[in-house]
């Protein structure tokens, strides 16, 4: 017989979402046991499995609801006159590259994880491709063999590397990245 869920869009489900994203931020997903977000989200430990059927299940849950607001987020953000440098904003002003980190490791390890990283940076590098498209077609710009893509890609790369270093205390030469990337953008 198959078990009883618990309902996927309640308080508490929220709740264990939140607190998962919580120890993963803070103490890194080797603390991601059902114990320990229990214990953060203030519920008892057989409540994690009454909503989610395993840690792989939840862990997935907790990535999944926030690339789809990342991604609608992307869109907004993108829906503007000049979408490159409103992407370029979106890019470095990602402030929470622990949990970013966090999920790229969990995708070493996790099969559903390493899925859903690869459908969101796929979906949203179209979503930045077709932005970068739009503002070349409305510039008239000849751009050679930088296409949409490739330049989405670059941004991308180039804002990771950023925020991986700086979460790790090396900032040396960023300054000098970020202006060049500005006068680039200006032009």
């Amino acid at each position: 017989s198959k078990r009883r869920m618990g309902p996927q869009d309640s308080a508490t489900s929220n709740a264990l979402l939140d607190a998962t994203e919580r120890v993963l931020r803070e103490e890194g997903y080797a603390a991601a046991t059902s114990r320990r977000i229990a214990q953060e989200a203030g519920v008892k430990q057989q409540l994690v499995y009454y909503y989610f059927r395993t840690m792989d299940e939840l862990l997935v849950a907790t990535f999944t609801r926030r690339t789809q607001r990342a991604l609608a987020r992307l869109e907004q953000d993108l829906a503007v006159d000049r979408p490159i440098q409103a992407l370029w904003q979106h890019l470095v002003g990602i402030v929470d590259a622990r949990l970013v980190f966090e999920f790229v490791a969990l995708a070493n390890h996790n099969e559903g994880i390493r899925k859903e990283v690869a459908r969101f940076v796929t979906e949203s590098r179209r979503i930045e491709a077709a932005a970068i498209a739009r503002q070349f077609g409305e510039e008239g710009r000849d751009t050679g063999p930088m296409t949409p893509s490739a330049v989405a890609f670059l941004m991308y790369c180039v804002s990771l590397l950023l925020r991986r270093e700086a979460a790790t205390g090396i900032t040396e030469g960023h300054d000098d990245v970020l202006a060049l990337i500005d006068w680039a953008l200006k032009r």
